[in-house]
């Protein structure tokens, strides 16, 4: 379900698809002089969706995991390390939108922690529907200022978002009262951490949540102009330029939604686990990149979906239980992510060379 942007669009999509591609995309020399041979075997695994494999490791893990300790292999153990995948795809959906256009958002931590912390802080002055909109806005900030530092001076997404993450960590530490900032609203707990009941199974309210953002957001990437525009920017930009699309401003549109992802996370952090701290986001700037490239994004832009990017959360939660259930502590699981990601990264760019 990895959605590609049209090869009819200047041949930016044959790079970006890599499935049943023949040689005639705009990384082959000679325009098709070198074919590509497929066997049927060959040309049956192209045809799987790449938002597929994940969820097929996933299925891997979990038999692994059922294999070292039999009682992992329960309904109860499938949805707890899905509730933790869900709450990792919320926070990298924003993630997912930067690495498409070809960039990156490294200020994911901190807008989540700086959006969760003015949540909390507007709460009493603008009640709990007036704070949740005043949060996503400031997310839309963040986002705003890194697409035009990023479109408009020419700034790297890597340096840009560094930047601003840094940034934020200093506002965080000069702006907010910690010990004042422990009501949580009823209302963000009643869609995140509350149990309800879905075809007779016990869940927390934020795994259907998930879910649900998950499917409108994979519409906007399918099937509306701009979601198609931002896999053209990511693929071919000077192609996009040429055929007259407004790159600057799809890119900073994609950042935009970045932020307002990353602050919307904050707040779901916030009610699931009914705490808040300047450090809350840290975790999340290893293991939203590793959600998306290991969902099939790929880093150099142009293809992914957030479809994918849950199926690559749902890896990386069930290394979190294999992690846990060894005892290897949480630093092995940071190393683990840090090792992903640098295995995909050089599978696509030996693809790309």
């Amino acid at each position: 379900m990895t959605t590609t942007v049209p090869a009819a669009i200047g041949g930016a999509g044959a790079g970006a698809s890599g499935a049943g591609s023949s040689g005639t995309g705009p990384g082959s020399p000679g325009g098709g002089e070198h074919e590509v041979e497929y066997t049927p075997a060959k040309s049956l695994l192209a045809r799987v969706p790449r938002s597929v494999w994940p969820l097929l490791a996933f299925l891997v893990l979990f038999l692994i995991g059922g294999i070292i300790r039999p009682n992992l292999i329960t309904i109860e153990s499938l949805i707890g390390t899905a509730t933790f995948a869900i709450i990792l795809s919320i926070a990298s959906f924003g993630q997912t939108f930067a690495v498409i256009q070809a960039g990156i958002d490294l200020s994911v931590p901190n807008t989540i922690a700086f959006s969760a912390l003015s949540f909390l802080a507007m709460v009493g002055p603008l009640g709990p529907f007036g704070a949740f909109v005043g949060a996503l806005l400031a997310g839309a900030v963040i986002g705003l200022l890194n697409g035009l530092v990023i479109a408009k001076l020419g700034l790297t997404p890597i340096v840009t978002t560094i930047a601003m993450n840094g940034l934020l960590f200093g506002v965080i530490l000069l702006q907010f009262n910690f010990s004042e900032l422990t009501q949580i609203p009823d209302f963000i707990t009643a869609i995140t951490s509350a149990q309800i009941s879905v075809f007779g199974l016990t869940m927390a309210a934020v795994l259907p949540l998930g879910l649900v953002l998950m499917i409108m957001l994979q519409l906007v990437l399918s099937y509306t102009g701009w979601g198609r525009s931002l896999f053209l920017v990511g693929a071919a930009p000077e192609t996009a330029r040429l055929a007259g699309l407004p790159v600057d401003r799809i890119r900073i549109t994609g950042y935009v939604i970045s932020g307002m992802l990353a602050a919307f996370a904050g707040m779901v952090i916030v009610g699931y686990f009914q705490q808040a701290s300047a450090t809350m986001g840290d975790s999340y700037l290893l293991s939203s990149v590793a959600a998306v490239v290991v969902g099939g994004a790929s880093i150099f832009g142009g293809r992914g979906s957030v479809v994918g990017t849950v199926g690559g959360a749902l890896v990386l939660g069930q290394v979190a239980t294999l992690v846990t259930v060894l005892n290897l502590g949480s630093n092995v699981q940071q190393l683990i992510y840090g090792a992903i990601i640098l295995v995909v990264i050089s599978l696509y760019g030996r693809k790309r060379g």
